[in-house]
């Protein structure tokens, strides 16, 4: 029978409740919610990786919500080793180390009923007793700040850092009985739902728009005038043809402390500053002095800049005036009649194209002389305004989504504050 020794050390309450529970929380350390030890897996041996048993790998803890099994990879291993690290439903794992102290600990649980998994040497099981705790509820529990800071404060660091079973098993916990742990979460497991319903939305918007600029840009899909009629044939123009750009700038020695006024200074957009959505993060991470600003180069709102150092091909246009550093290219001005939407939209698209052509798929250096010879297809105004309003508009849906996601993540934080102790 699974038994659980609860002695009491100590009695709390959230702050947030279930009107229907009224008891006190009751404190205790992990090894005590557990129905065996904490134990570690095998690890793997590469050459047998391909086909038997599926095992939960440290990759598999990152991934959103609980262990997907259908992205787990398969290792052959004799079923002696395989019985002794055998999951069931409801085990919940650790990561073992971390190349920073705030990784280490790192949780995640198994809610799948298959008989065919083990997992590797570097994680740590703890096998909660069902019958007096919701391996979900732990699961929550488990990533609250309470919880972490315990977890990081047994971290050990050398090269990394690292925990053991028994650093594990000493982190004390609060919890509810039974029944408030099961209502806690199936609370929390419809936020996370939700969250993974507006990601899926997001990921379908995204790949719809990925799928209709390529049929655009590759003349498959053509608008029409205003009088029903096709527009004229598309031009192929080298990227030095169409637009004028320079790389922006920052006087050097680059870390002198007269470059920078935190308080007062002036925005200065650098390649972290640029966002998933073609514009530039809400303020800039760096601002820099009157005396910076003299020596670096100044662009208005609604420009077009270019990441051509670090991330590579990330395009914006501003939404405020800034300063911008020489990591980054900027379109100056246009040599023919271009609208700056379908221009940003047809550039992006570009380089997605060369990354597929770059090792590994991604660009590791670009310079203004090569971006010069990227060829575009440059349609009439008419038809390039089109282009850019049927594409703005699906922008407009993603970053509505986008918005709905990072509000329920809110949400969801701020009931992890309430709702445990």
């Amino acid at each position: 029978m699974e038994t659980a020794v609860l002695h009491k050390k100590k009695t709390l309450a959230p702050k947030l409740r279930f009107k229907d529970f009224k008891e006190s929380w009751e404190m205790n350390p992990l090894i005590e919610l557990s129905v065996i030890g904490f134990s570690n897996g095998a690890f793997n041996d590469p050459k047998k990786v391909g086909s038997g048993y599926r095992i939960i790998n440290v990759k598999d803890m990152y991934i959103d919500g609980t262990i997907k099994v259908d992205t787990l990879t398969r290792v052959a291993i004799d079923e002696k080793e395989f019985l002794k690290n055998r999951v069931e439903y409801g085990d919940i794992f650790f990561t073992r180390s971390s190349l920073v102290k705030e990784g280490i600990a790192y949780s995640n649980v198994n809610l799948n009923e298959v008989d065919d998994l083990t997992f590797d040497g570097h994680l740590i099981r703890m096998r909660p007793n069902k019958k007096l705790h919701s391996p979900v509820f732990l699961y929550y529990n488990f990533s609250t700040k309470t919880a972490r800071k315990q977890f990081i404060k047994r971290g050990k660091t050398a090269t990394m850092t690292t925990i053991g079973q028994e650093d594990i098993s000493k982190v004390e916990i609060i919890f509810p009985k039974l029944p408030e742990q099961q209502k806690i979460a199936s609370f929390l497991s419809a936020v996370d739902e939700k969250i993974q319903q507006l990601t899926r939305k997001k990921e379908l918007l995204e790949q719809y728009k990925k799928g209709v600029m390529q049929q655009l840009f590759s003349g498959k899909l053509r608008f029409k005038d205003e009088n029903g009629k096709a527009f004229p044939k598309w031009e192929e123009k080298r990227l030095d043809e169409v637009a004028n750009f320079r790389r922006g700038s920052f006087p050097q020695p680059y870390g002198l402390a007269k470059w920078f006024d935190e308080i007062n200074g002036l925005p200065f957009v650098q390649v972290y500053d640029v966002d998933d959505n073609m514009l530039l993060k809400p303020s800039t991470k760096t601002k820099i002095s009157k005396l910076a600003a003299e020596q670096s180069v100044f662009v208005k709102e609604g420009t077009l800049v270019l990441t051509i150092q670090g991330s590579i091909g990330r395009i914006a246009k501003t939404q405020y005036d800034a300063y911008v550093d020489r990591t980054l290219l900027i379109f100056q001005s246009y040599k023919k009649p271009i609208d700056v939407d379908y221009f940003k939209h047809v550039v992006s698209l570009l380089f997605e194209i060369e990354k597929t052509k770059a090792p590994g798929g991604t660009i590791k250096t670009i310079t203004k002389e090569a971006l010069s010879s990227f060829k575009i297809m440059v349609p009439q105004i008419e038809e390039q305004k089109k282009i850019a309003n049927y594409l703005s508009n699906i922008d407009i849906k993603i970053d509505i989504v986008n918005k709905q996601i990072t509000q329920t993540q809110t949400f969801k934080k701020g009931l992890l504050q309430q709702m445990f102790v």
